[in-house]
Formats: C-alpha cells, sequence, structure tokens
C-alpha cells in the first residue's frame, strides 16, 4: 500500500505595468445612471481600484493519493486506488484578454476624400503633432491614445470579467480496481472499473446564466415578444416602469429593446466572464486487456472499453465544448439542464497493437533464410462508436433572452440517423429531419445537448507496418520499411450540417480521415 499528499497552487496574476482591467458587478456605472456594473482598472491612481489584481485564489488544492495491491494465491492479483489531481488555469482564453481600455485602433479619415491627407505622419499622431498639414490641422478630431481609465469605457459592448475565484484550480477524483490473472506464463488478463469525476471545472461565461447578462425565460410570459422586441423610446411601450431616458442612462437617452433594458447589466452586451469554476463530468468504464509477451514471435495487447462520459458542456480544465461553444439553452439553467453526455463521450472502443516476427529463417538456410528471415510485421488497429452531435435550429430568442442556443424537439419514436451501411453523401443527407420538430413558440426543445441516438460517423482504422534488417558485414546494417496507412482504405466522414433550419441539415461534405497510403524507407547504418 501506499500514500501520498500533494499541495498545488496557482498566484494571481499581474501585469507589469498595470494593464489590466475587469467587470465590477458592484460599482456604479456614471455612464448608467448609477447602475451597478462598471469596469476598474488595475494599479494606484485616480480612477485605479488600488490593487494589481482582481483574483483571489484559495489555497485549497490538496491532493492526496492511495494505492494498493493484494495477492491471491499464484496467478491472480486485485489493485486498486484512488487520487484527487488538479490542473492549471490558462490565461489565455478563447474570449479575450482582461485588458479593455488599454488598447486601441486609431483611424482618422482625410476630410476631402483623399485630395490632402488626414495628417503627416511626420509630425506624428494629431494628439501629439506640434505642426500638422494646414487641412488636417483644421479637419482632424484626432485620435484618442490608451490608457482610457473610464469605468463606461466599454457601455454598449461586451465586457470581459475577471472571476475572483477564478484560479480555483479544476479538481479531478480518480479511482480504479483492477483484477490482473495470468493464463499462461505469457499472458495475462485485466478487467479493471475506472471512474473519473471533474468538479470546478472551467466553464464557459455562460454557465452563469442570467449573471452572464441573459434575460430569464419568464419574461417571456410576462411581457410577449412584441413588447420585448420593441425599443424603449417607441410610443406603444408602456412607460413604466420602462421609463425612456430616466434612470437607465443620465449621459445619454437608452435606445435599446424592453428586452435589453430587462438585462441585469443593460448597459452591456454580454459580460464575458473569465475562468469559471462551475463546470462537472463524470466518466465511467469497464476495461478488458488481454496481453501477450512475445512468444514464438508474437506480441500483442487486445484491449475493449465500454464507458459513459457526461459533463455539463465544461469539457476540460481549460474551457467549454469546443463545438457547441459551450452554449446554453435555458439561462435559468444553465447546469441541470445542460448535463448530459459529452462530445468526446465514445461507448465502445477497441484497440488491438501486435508484432509478429515471421518465421522464415528457421525454415530455411544460408541465402534463402537471410532472405526470407527477419521479417517483422506490426500494426494498430482501432475501432471507437461515433461521437453525440449537437443539434440545434435558428435562435428565435436570441434578440430576447440573449441566450447561446435554441434547440429542435426531438420527435418521440422517430429516427433520426440513416442506416450507414447504405449512406452515400451524393444521394441524401445523414440526419433525418423527421426526427426532429421545431419547439413552440417562445419554449425550448428537448433535444440533448449532445444526443446519444444522434451520433456522428465512428472512426475505424488499420495501420500496418513490415520491414527486415539485413547484416552487410560486421559494420553496416540495411533496414528496408513499408508503412501503410488505412490499408482497407475505409472512408471516415466528418460531423454532418448540425443546424436544423439549414436546407443542408445533416447533409456531409467532407471525409476527416486520409486515404489509403504506402510510404517505403531505406535506411543504413555503420
Amino acid at each position: 500500500m501506499t500514500f501520498a499528499l500533494r499541495f498545488d497552487y496557482q498566484f494571481p496574476r499581474t501585469e507589469m505595468h498595470n494593464q489590466y482591467s475587469t467587470f465590477d458587478p458592484n460599482t456604479p456605472n456614471p455612464g448608467a445612471g448609477g447602475l451597478p456594473g462598471a469596469l476598474i482598472f488595475a494599479g494606484s491612481g485616480s480612477g485605479r481600484a488600488g490593487t494589481r489584481t482582481f483574483e483571489k485564489p484559495d489555497a485549497d488544492a490538496w491532493g492526496p493519493r492511495l494505492g494498493f495491491a493484494y495477492r491471491l494465491g499464484d496467478k491472480t492479483a486485485i489493485r486498486g486506488g484512488y487520487g484527487i489531481y488538479y490542473s492549471g488555469i490558462s490565461f489565455d482564453q478563447f474570449i479575450g484578454r482582461p485588458t479593455q481600455g488599454f488598447a486601441s485602433n486609431p483611424t482618422t479619415v482625410s476630410a476631402d476624400n483623399g485630395q490632402h491627407p488626414a495628417f503627416c505622419l511626420d509630425d506624428g499622431y494629431p494628439q501629439n503633432s506640434a505642426s500638422l498639414c494646414a487641412l488636417a490641422r483644421a479637419t482632424s478630431t484626432g485620435i484618442p491614445r490608451p490608457p482610457f481609465i473610464d469605468p463606461t469605457f466599454q457601455n454598449n459592448n461586451d465586457i470581459v470579467a475577471v472571476a475572483k475565484n477564478g484560479l480555483k484550480l479544476p479538481r479531478y477524483q480518480n479511482w480504479s480496481l483492477t483484477v490482473e490473472r495470468e493464463l499462461t506464463n505469457n499472458m495475462r488478463l485485466d478487467i479493471s472499473y475506472i471512474a473519473n469525476r471533474g468538479t470546478r471545472l472551467t466553464s464557459d461565461w455562460q454557465k452563469l446564466g442570467v449573471f452572464a447578462n441573459m434575460n430569464d425565460p419568464s419574461i417571456l410570459t410576462t411581457y410577449g415578444d412584441a413588447l420585448l422586441g420593441t425599443d424603449i423610446n417607441a410610443q406603444t411601450v408602456v412607460p413604466a416602469p420602462y421609463t425612456p431616458c430616466s434612470t437607465l442612462v443620465t449621459t445619454n437617452c437608452f435606445s435599446g429593446s424592453v428586452a435589453q433594458a430587462l438585462r441585469l447589466f443593460p448597459q452591456y452586451h454580454n459580460v464575458l466572464w473569465r475562468d469559471v469554476p462551475l463546470g462537472s463530468s463524470m466518466y465511467n468504464a469497464l476495461e478488458v486487456v488481454l496481453e501477450q509477451r512475445v512468444t514464438h514471435g508474437l506480441q500483442f495487447r487486445v484491449g475493449y472499453t465500454y464507458s459513459r462520459l457526461n459533463n455539463d458542456g465544461s469539457e476540460t480544465g481549460q474551457g467549454g465544448d469546443a463545438n457547441a461553444n459551450g452554449q446554453v439553452q435555458n439561462p435559468a439553467c444553465p447546469h441541470k439542464c445542460e448535463w448530459g453526455l459529452s462530445r468526446d463521450d465514445t461507448p465502445h472502443v477497441f484497440l488491438v497493437g501486435y508484432t509478429y516476427e515471421l518465421p522464415g529463417a528457421k525454415k530455411f538456410k544460408g541465402a534463402a533464410g537471410a532472405l526470407l528471415g527477419g521479417w517483422n510485421l506490426s500494426g494498430v488497429l482501432r475501432y471507437e462508436s461515433g461521437r453525440p452531435l449537437n443539434i440545434f435550429m435558428s435562435n428565435t430568442l436570441s434578440g430576447l433572452l440573449f441566450n447561446g442556443q435554441l434547440r429542435p424537439d426531438r420527435v418521440k419514436g422517430a429516427s433520426a440517423v440513416v442506416d450507414r451501411g447504405s449512406f452515400n453523401p451524393l444521394s441524401g443527407p445523414y440526419l433525418k429531419a423527421s426526427g426532429f420538430a421545431p419547439p413552440p413558440p417562445d419554449t425550448f426543445g428537448n433535444t440533448p445537448r449532445r444526443d446519444g441516438s444522434v451520433r456522428g460517423w465512428p472512426n475505424y482504422s488499420e495501420d500496418l507496418s513490415v520491414f527486415k534488417e539485413f547484416a552487410l558485414g560486421e559494420q553496416f546494417r540495411m533496414r528496408l520499411t513499408a508503412e501503410g496507412g488505412n490499408i482497407f482504405n475505409r472512408t471516415n466522414f466528418c460531423d454532418p450540417d448540425q443546424n436544423f433550419s439549414d436546407a443542408s441539415f445533416g447533409t456531409i461534405s467532407t471525409q476527416c480521415n486520409q486515404p489509403r497510403s504506402f510510404q517505403f524507407g531505406l535506411r543504413l547504418s555503420y
């Protein structure tokens, strides 16, 4: 039995020149009538937050590990273990860096359509130039330069937010139990149960639901689509509680829709939270492995895995479901309603690896033995299930709820995938539109985020390698190699069009594996 303990810690992140900003949900926004939610900036001085970082990591990443092995007789052993592991947090995510207010893309245009310059490059940019060209000086409004230490800087745009608990390290609990049996002197059989529980996984910002500035779906029945989609300053809008140009914005009148005004932070579009530790996953697998050590020139390993991988769209410690973009359908239910199969769920995986030395040298002597002996054959065979697909449709609620995705209803009892044995991408789609239906207005479809009954193409592959070494005297050796990939020339198709609203829904247009190929090599060693 063994026991170990590990501690992990990731220090809060800072920037050398304090070019670091974040959204603070509690800071009043002077450009939105004092509504909470504004941009704050790292560092000291006017308009700064007085701190170099916005993260407060916890010292709670303790990882105990326990392992044991027990022998039952001469040919059987039981092994098992449990451990807690952590992964680090990447700074570069896919939603942008938290440096808003510290960068700009300056532009200026000529006042007379290019007859005269917008400004003289030798004199510097307009706000720095001491002697601009006359026309440029008269017409140019100048180009503002960062930093923009202004809490209203991102008003009416998306804003990047750094979560205070964003450095809570993703936690993985692993446990396993294996029974190992020796069948012969050179062959053994392993049967294992393997599990992995992921918690605190880095999630996409949409997993915060309403707090990511989406609307609760209850507004659909409370106000109706027509009112929600109307500009708040329109004559037909009931004044209370949406009085135009009243408490929402003081400097400029609020000109968005009623749906926009109902957002938690109406002065912004999406609140793009980074590194939100809300994700979870669960993996269970039965694994069977038959392994033979070299016997009469043959060595092989055969493995079969039956497994299930569930999560809420947080695929790894580094972010959300890349294909579905972590997109939440119901902002009021961003976790429980998204729980289901992972895009990496492959319930059946069969793998064979082998090497075999052909017995020619033992059957032939002299020149025939030298020519026919010493050939080695090796290969890898892999067969795995297709991965569950994300079926979605045009999101008619995106302008009202600002949610990420709308899915259709799954038609009960209807098949959604054609027979793969007779499928031809040139003659028809891979998915059947009859297996789905649009949900009633202002409702969500019941198709899960990843549908286990609607899977992509399975992955089948067979690779082969043949080689032989020739001894050329005492100092020289020559190796001749032939390698073949996808030797049966199987076609593994890419995922079909998964947008139910597309006319091309279900069609496959691309092959995702390489056609059969061979390569030959000759190497001389001395």
